[in-house]
């Protein structure tokens, strides 16, 4: 009986939504890039190539970056004329990750 509820508790925990969305927010800024992302996106919208230049990146690799963090829901793409700008999406998540790292 015992090991019943514990496999329906642990079933139940392991089903839950926000779990999994924390584990891809986890997983998103498991990369220092993605952390620096972030963060000069808190600060303005800024556009790829403007990432390029600022983490000295190239822009394969600052699209990849930016796809973990939109697909997790941390940042998003806006359009203006026929540029594309990123911004968070979820400022208090941001502001949590953020705190985070400065504690550590």
């Amino acid at each position: 009986r015992y090991v019943n509820e514990l496999s329906r508790l642990s079933r139940k925990v392991l089903k839950s939504r926000r779990m999994k969305v924390a584990a891809g927010v986890f997983a998103a800024v498991s990369d220092p890039v993605r952390i620096s992302v972030l963060r000069l996106l808190s600060r303005r919208r800024m556009c790829v190539c403007e990432l390029m230049i600022a983490l000295g990146l190239s822009q394969p690799a600052i699209s990849y970056h930016l796809k973990l963090l939109r697909e997790c829901g941390l940042i998003r793409p806006v359009r203006s004329g026929r540029w594309i700008f990123y911004e968070i999406a979820n400022r208090r998540v941001a502001n949590l990750i953020f705190k985070l790292v400065e504690s550590v």
